[in-house]
């Protein structure tokens, strides 16, 4: 079953297909391979990448933000948001169909569990700086085994990035914080009665 998906972030089907388009040269399962190469050796200076900063110097994050700025429109875009969605997404080795805060709360393997504690999905949430929360979305994206959506990802990264600068929807059900909630409480009530 497909799910619908709705993005705050990543509205625009350009740049959805251009991040999902640099993610799948980077996993080297581009169809254009043939005009462009596979991005795999740049896979690994991505993941070596400590902090955003960092990200901002690398091959990998030249050719997403090459693709995503021309959309945009905007010089003063977001280069360290867009630079986090390199680095984690470089952790992604196989795209899911579950929202990312759903994934993180579905069930572990018949456990009862979640994929990741509410602790950590709170601790994720309530990160203070970039470094932060790319480290902690870099961890839930290794404790769901490698396996999460990719825009749904990218999405949220964008989304966290904007609320860090003060820029919140009007509306509370479109905030990240609820958004996520929601979806990962609701994956968590599907096994937990």
């Amino acid at each position: 079953m497909s799910q619908k998906h709705y993005y705050q972030m990543l509205r625009n089907e350009y740049l959805r297909s251009q991040v999902w388009n640099w993610w799948a040269r980077l996993q080297g399962q581009s169809k254009a391979e043939e005009v462009m190469p596979s991005l795999r050796g740049v896979r690994a200076e991505l993941r070596r990448c400590h902090t955003p900063d960092d990200v901002l110097l690398t091959e990998g994050f030249r050719l997403l933000w090459m693709a995503v700025s021309r959309e945009e429109g905007d010089p003063n875009a977001d280069m360290i948001a867009w630079a986090t969605v390199a680095a984690v997404l470089a952790e992604v080795r196989a795209n899911s169909e579950l929202a990312f805060a759903a994934a993180l709360g579905s069930e572990k393997e018949k456990t009862g569990k979640p994929y990741v504690s509410e602790l950590r999905f709170s601790q994720l949430q309530k990160s203070t700086d970039s470094a932060s929360f790319l480290r902690r979305a870099r961890r839930s994206v290794a404790l769901l085994g490698r396996t999460a959506n990719v825009l749904s990802l990218a999405d949220s990264i964008l989304h966290w990035h904007k609320e860090k600068q003060g820029h919140y929807p009007e509306k509370p059900n479109h905030r990240l914080a609820v958004r996520w909630a929601t979806e990962y409480f609701t994956a968590m009530s599907a096994y937990q009665r």
